[in-house]
Formats: C-alpha cells, structure tokens, sequence
C-alpha cells in the first residue's frame, strides 16, 4: 500500500512519539453529579500512555464548562450530553466546528422529588401537591446544575412543560434546594446509577417520569431509555435520554490529530476490557454508533 506525503508524517509523527516528546491530550470532564470524572479515570487507566498521557482539564460547571474549556483552547476534548452542544449550536452556528470523537453512553434523564412534597398547590393555601411526573410541575420551580440547566429549559421550552428553570452551581445545593421547598423537583441529566443520587435515603426522595407529551414533544433531540433504583423506582421507570459524547474539533498539526487518532483507536479496542471490568455505563456503548452529532474523519 502506498502512503501519502501526508500518511507518512503522520505514522512517523507515531513512531517518534516518545522521542520528540509527550502529546498530552487533555480532557474536561466536570459533572455535577461525577460520573465524567469517574468514567476518564477508567479511560486514562487503559489508553494513557508515555507518549500520548491523557490527562483532565481543571475546570468546573459541568458539560457548559466541559464546552467552554474546548472552545478556549483549554482542552483537547470535552465530556458532554448531546443537548447542550445542539443548545448552543443553534444559538451561534460556529459550535458546528466541533464534532464527536467517541459516541458514548445515553445519559438518562432523571426527575428527583420528595416522597412528602413540600410545595403548596397550586390555587390552594392549605395541602401540598403531589408530583407523579414532571408534567405536574407545570406554573413550579424546577432546579438543575451544568449541563441538566440546558435540558431542563428543552423540556419546558420545546417541550412546554411550563415550570421555571432554577439553575444551581452544584448538584449538591440542587438537593439542598428540594430539601427546603425552594424548588418542586430536580433534575439530573447523566449514566445511571448517578452517585449522588445513590447514596441518598430512598425513604424520602423517588424518581419520576418525564411524562408522555413533554416526550412527545422533544424525540427528535432525545432517545427513549428505561431507569432503575431500588427503593426510587417501582422497577424500570420510562425517561428520555442525550447521549454523552466525546467532542473535540478539527486540528491541522499532525501530533494533534495523531493524539485524537490514539485515543479513538485505544478506546475501541479496549471496549471489550471496559465493558467487562469498568461502570456498567461502557455496556451501553457501541462500537458502531456514530451518535447525533457529525462525526470526526480523522486523515488515513
């Protein structure tokens, strides 16, 4: 096989790696609820090498602050839901430059409410309203953090739920909000089981469902998937989904595309190890899914 001036500078930028030099490849990873730092562990613990180390972007605010750290240079790739890039994409058309290099895992949808609400009804100064799914939450306050703030506001805007859209630095103060009453429910959007919201008392919250018209009112952006918490849900529990990307963007010197061309390369072929040994979120992930966002060609 005959390479190209351009193939051959790239298998040479390959070879030479370890003597010209490190090409870290950083990635931001910040998620209110932990599951993208959690997963880049377990990605850095197959595919870091001496030549290509994979490393994580100091950044905060969830998927929006994953987004930011990639457009100002401040990472190579950016662990997101596929919402918040079509978010901003529709509000300035330059986000189209970034694109995917690893389809993940969908990302379900989860609506958090107290067993005991705490919101009064709505017309009535006595008694509390019940909440069964994220459609009753119509004309009530609604929180979320990084990047759930983007879907909640898909699901009241497109999807015309009608609540107000709280947003909060910190999943943590999400919960402190619905503890006080200050909010109805929560929202967090990421891999189930998401960790902060295992470890709570099962007694005093449950997950509810999104509700069949907000859905059918926003299935061209989300996928249909099924949750399930002991003690949170009475067993599978209809939602809807983004699906957690690896996005990155287009790069001209050849040690950044060799990086990106790594990374692709080593994930898929310790998939199989990561399904196997890692977070039950990597068994959702195909190696022939090319996601909803366009998809990076990297040069042959």
């Amino acid at each position: 096989m005959r390479l190209t001036t351009r193939g051959l500078t790239a298998a040479l930028v390959l070879m030479l790696a370890p003597a010209l030099g490190a090409q870290e490849i950083k990635i931001a990873a910040s998620s209110s609820s932990g599951t993208y730092q959690k997963m880049l562990g377990e990605l850095i613990g197959v595919c870091s090498t001496d030549a290509f180390p994979i490393t994580m972007a100091q950044n905060e605010g969830g998927a929006p602050g994953n987004l930011d750290a990639l457009v100002n240079n401040r990472a190579q790739a950016a662990f997101l839901h596929s919402d918040v890039y079509f978010a901003n994409a529709q509000a300035d058309p330059t986000y189209k430059r970034y694109k995917t290099l690893l389809a993940l895992w969908p990302e379900p949808i989860h609506v958090l409410a107290l067993r005991t609400s705490k919101t009064g009804r709505k017309g009535f100064s006595l008694g509390k309203q019940e909440f069964t799914s994220l459609q009753d939450a119509k004309g009530f306050r609604v929180g979320a953090a990084g990047g759930g703030v983007f879907t909640s506001r898909i699901l009241t805007g497109q999807g015309e739920g009608g609540f107000e859209v709280v947003p909060f630095n910190t999943g943590a103060e999400v919960i402190d909000a619905l503890n006080k009453g200050d909010i109805a429910l929560a929202i967090f959007v990421g891999a189930a089981p998401l960790p902060n919201l295992e470890k709570l008392d099962h007694t005093a919250y449950k997950l509810i469902p999104v509700g069949e018209t907000i859905a059918a009112r926003v299935k061209g952006v989300y996928r249909e998937v099924n949750i399930n918490y002991a003690g949170m849900t009475d067993g599978p529990l209809k939602t809807l989904a983004p699906l957690a990307t690896l996005l990155t963007r287009q790069y001209q010197t050849e040690a950044r595309i060799a990086a990106q061309r790594h990374l692709r390369q080593c994930f898929y072929q310790k998939l199989p190890q990561l399904q196997d040994e890692g977070s039950p979120n990597w068994q959702q992930v195909s190696a022939s899914d090319r996601g909803v966002l366009d998809w990076l060609d990297l040069p042959k």
